[in-house]
């Protein structure tokens, strides 16, 4: 399997995670490498949008990191992560949708707020804005956690969907609450995963 990614994307670890929880060899092809040519033919049927992360598997073309990460859970079912029931997995499905619209994406605005604009045009209170509503949804995460090792029970690919984003908030001036004891302690076990460190590389 080839993985199309690049090191610093939350979206492209997302997958790494899970492929190193299922044990599935993948070639990662780094796109902001000097030598890549982001014309590729191979590149650009996996990703039309030249978005990562993206894979090619035999005959398989895919981009956008949940709907990989399905299709890795349909290629190899164990380790599971998706229940067995379809009502379950709908619900995850709809969780990560949503939580894909108003968590991950408020992370993505702040990365292009404190990293990615220039100095003199970043804006502190849309920052400040932008590190309450991340808050406000970690405390929503907190909440949901209550009586559960993971978010939906059993570590899923709900857990693996906002794993890197969260990992990502220190470096852009904010973190999970300390008042956030659920989530905190979840959090240290997502880190304390094997896959966590090796999809770091």
């Amino acid at each position: 399997m080839k993985l199309y990614c690049f090191p610093r994307s939350g979206n492209s670890r997302e997958v790494k995670i899970a492929l190193h929880e299922k044990n599935i060899p993948f070639e990662a092809v780094n796109t902001h490498a000097p030598d890549f040519n982001r014309e590729d033919a191979e590149f650009k049927k996996a990703s039309p949008h030249g978005k990562v992360p993206a894979i090619i598997d035999g005959g398989v073309y895919m981009s956008e990191a949940f709907e990989i990460n399905q299709y890795l859970e349909k290629k190899q079912p164990s380790p599971a992560l998706l229940p067995a029931d379809e009502a379950s997995r709908a619900k995850i499905r709809e969780w990560v949708a949503a939580s894909d619209k108003n968590f991950v994406l408020k992370i993505g605005l702040l990365v292009i707020e404190c990293l990615l604009k220039p100095k003199d045009q970043q804006k502190e209170e849309t920052k400040e804005k932008l590190r309450a509503e991340i808050a406000a949804r970690l405390a929503d995460i907190d909440r949901m956690l209550e009586g559960r090792e993971y978010l939906f029970g059993e570590y899923s690919l709900a857990d693996i969907s906002v794993t890197p984003h969260i990992a990502a908030l220190p470096i852009l001036g904010t973190g999970i609450p300390a008042d956030l004891k659920n989530t905190t302690a979840w959090f240290a076990r997502l880190q304390a995963r094997p896959s966590f460190k090796q999809s770091a590389a």
